[in-house]
């Protein structure tokens, strides 16, 4: 581990790549039955495939008919129903469980986080209070009729039986060769594992976001608030670039989008609020996130460009769009307050976004904005430079190198 990390640059990267990981364990155990699933669910469709070319072969007429004859089509649907639901029940135990787990690990990590923010040369010990499990339980097993989570699971059965029927019916009306449409089905339902495992990672981490927040607002005569963090890595999304270093009271919820690898940093009063006396002379040594509207100014412009969109990107160079921008929220009915990247007509307006959105015009906005930007004697936006030789937003700059120091503590990440 680097040696010029903070203590709580360190112990913020151990503990999220204990988060991950466990999220990891989860996707791989339903990786896998959802691979035994599919085998099973092969078997039958082969099976079926092998009366299709046998009818053929005989010269009967194999149409959406001869599918309904005899149940050949229900039968192979149920089966396959049967099978998701069976995944679908397991995947909901894995969550269940992995939700378990991180809410302990929120508790501990919340904790460990703050203590590291104490100023050595202040000799104080902190009593931290910790939540009785009935004050998190929510956040654990929601998977009982009727809630969000196991409506939701709910609906891959049918989805996959649809899909199944929909391939096989689309097969037989175009002769598709049966390893075509067994490769076709196989596609539909990787998309059933895509959402099961996007369902399953967003709640274990939203799990894991509240019972921090629960933890901090629990601990609130010496909480001040809460800081939004992200990895601002390449798989950072605008959203949470935006949102990145912004600073919420305790009471605030963390509405974030699905698969939102974020969560909430500690923020304590001040020192000399907490320790009086104790702390005079001593320089405030809480750890300071620096906004991601900030950072964002410092990145080279391809990398601006793969975060915005092109059109996006193309009116932040033509200096019409900021990086707040993007960032909007809702109220769910079934989830609360959730977090989303704005559309590019949503912040400028269908007739504004216009111009940024036709490829044509698109192109010519940006050359526009890198000749006023060369005419002012620099290459980035607004006339300021791109320093792209070790200055900012270069590998060479130091803070670049610290978050690939960083990056470092949470290889194998999903």
């Amino acid at each position: 581990m680097p040696d010029d990390l903070s203590q709580f640059e360190r112990a913020s990267a151990e503990f999220r790549q204990q988060l991950l990981s466990r999220d990891r364990d989860a996707a791989r155990a339903m990786t896998e039955a959802y691979g035994a699933a599919w085998v099973r669910i092969k078997a039958r469709v082969d099976t079926l495939n092998a009366q299709i070319q046998d009818a053929r072969a005989a010269g009967e007429e194999v149409n959406q008919s001869w599918l309904f004859q005899r149940a050949r089509l229900q039968t192979l649907q149920v089966q396959v129903e049967q099978e998701i639901a069976d995944f679908a029940r397991y995947a909901g135990q894995q969550i269940t469980s992995a939700q378990s787990d991180v809410v302990g690990m929120a508790a501990d990590h919340a904790a460990g986080l703050v203590q590291t923010q104490f100023p050595p040369e202040a000799n104080v010990t902190m009593t931290w209070a910790r939540l009785p499990r009935s004050a998190v339980e929510d956040l654990v097993g929601n998977t009982s009729d009727g809630s969000p989570l196991s409506d939701l699971l709910n609906e891959l059965p049918g989805e996959a039986g649809t899909a199944v029927k929909k391939a096989l019916i689309v097969g037989v009306a175009t002769g598709l060769n049966p390893r075509t449409v067994a490769r076709q089905i196989r596609q539909e339902l990787g998309g059933n594992l895509v959402r099961a495992l996007t369902i399953s990672r967003t709640e274990i981490l939203r799990s894991y976001r509240t019972a921090s927040l629960r933890s901090y607002q629990a601990n609130s005569d010496i909480m001040e608030g809460w800081v939004w963090s992200s990895a601002r890595d390449r798989r950072t999304c605008a959203f949470c670039w935006a949102m990145t270093g912004t600073v919420h009271k305790l009471d605030e919820p963390f509405a974030s989008h699905p698969r939102c690898r974020c969560s909430p940093s500690p923020r304590t009063v001040s020192w000399e609020t907490l320790l009086g006396e104790k702390v005079k002379g001593i320089p405030d040594t809480r750890p300071v996130i620096e906004k991601g509207t900030d950072l964002f100014e410092k990145l080279p412009d391809e990398r601006k460009r793969d975060i915005l969109g092109p059109a996006k990107f193309a009116a932040y160079q033509d200096g019409k769009l900021k990086l707040a921008d993007v960032a909007g929220f809702r109220k769910d009915p079934k989830w609360g307050p959730v977090g989303f990247e704005r559309s590019l007509k949503d912040i400028m307006g269908e007739k504004g976004a216009a111009q940024y959105l036709d490829p044509v015009r698109r192109d010519a906005a940006l050359k526009a904005a890198a000749a006023r930007a060369t005419a002012a004697g620099g290459s980035g936006k607004g006339g300021k430079p791109t320093v792209t030789g070790g200055g900012v937003g270069d590998p060479g700059d130091s803070e670049r190198r610290r978050q690939l120091r960083l990056a470092q503590l949470e290889k194998g990440d999903l």
